[in-house]
């Protein structure tokens, strides 16, 4: 649906970081068609085979390329969303781009937890942040876009999100996704991703029947994580795919040493923001003394079998 607005005629698109052919049509890479040997793009004039000062290949596109265009564009757009009375919204989830430490899902146990995942995620950077390396706190994935105090967005979240006029049924749920686990994050000697992007399909699918209370959850120190069965069946109905327990329990066991240090990553860092709510502070510390005494219990890798009884 998306490749049929930007290629027909009569929508209205604004584009970034493409390439600019001689008859106006964007190009990027991935876009799978063929490309022009010659246009213009990020950096002026372009061609096939130039080189940049330092005789490094240009891109016929830039990594950050962009397209906008209006949601009414696109067949499946429901006008429910201009509904001025508002939309219900179920499901609310957080991401980044973690590859060591948090399963693919969790729910938040309160409204104040899920503002606390979003606060708190961790990715690793993106061509977005130009010159950007490694890993790093990212807090709901857009704090270069924040309007103003880091502290003073977060306590509207909190506010937002408890607030005791949404009725206890609406209340959304609010949870944290995570499909950039790696192999050697579980056990294993490749950086290969464990399980595959369409598995967001199953994650998404298991958080609307948790909000429907249609499937049960284990209950941990991070929040509420999917039994096995729901997904083995989930996995098969949604995408056809085989989802073993050995899968199931690389992904979803807890490594203690790595979320422990996440915690106390933020709990640092935070304490040296202005004006950061208290209630943040609170369920980090809550969550610490929780994961430290299941550690002390159980030792530094649990399956998530034993939340299963």
């Amino acid at each position: 649906m998306l490749m049929k607005v930007l290629r027909q005629p009569g929508c209205e698109v604004i584009w970034s970081n493409v390439l600019i052919d001689d008859k106006k049509v964007p190009h990027w890479i991935g876009n799978n068609e063929d490309h022009p040997d010659k246009g213009f793009n990020f950096q002026g004039e372009w061609f096939k085979g130039k080189t940049d000062e330092d005789g490094k290949p240009v891109p016929l596109s830039h990594p950050n390329s962009r397209c906008t265009l209006k949601c009414d564009a696109l067949d499946n757009y429901s006008r429910e969303g201009e509904n001025p009375d508002g939309a219900l919204t179920r499901v609310f989830t957080y991401s980044g781009r973690d590859a060591d430490t948090m399963p693919p899902v969790w729910v938040a146990k309160t409204s104040d937890a899920g503002v606390v995942i979003g606060a708190c995620i961790v990715s690793a950077a993106t061509a977005t942040e130009v010159g950007a390396t490694g890993v790093k706190r990212a807090p709901w994935a857009n704090a270069p876009f924040i309007p103003g105090a880091l502290g003073d967005y977060m306590d509207a979240q909190f506010k937002f999100f408890g607030n005791n006029k949404i009725k206890e049924e609406y209340k959304p749920v609010m949870a944290g996704l995570n499909y950039f686990l790696t192999d050697k994050a579980r056990g294993g000697d490749s950086s290969k991703l464990i399980g595959e992007k369409k598995d967001v399909k199953v994650w998404l699918s298991w958080l609307e029947r948790y909000a429907h209370n249609e499937v049960e959850y284990m209950s941990t120190p991070i929040g509420n994580l999917p039994k096995y069965e729901d997904l083995k069946s989930l996995f098969k109905q949604i995408i056809d795919k085989d989802y073993s327990k050995e899968l199931y329990t690389r992904q979803f066991s807890l490594y203690m040493d790595n979320i422990i240090k996440r915690v106390e990553l933020q709990q640092e860092a935070y304490a040296k923001e202005d004006k950061i709510p208290q209630t943040l502070f609170d369920i980090l510390s809550e969550q610490k003394k929780e994961l430290l005494a299941l550690k002390d219990a159980h030792g530094s890798i649990i399956s998530p079998d034993l939340f299963s009884v």
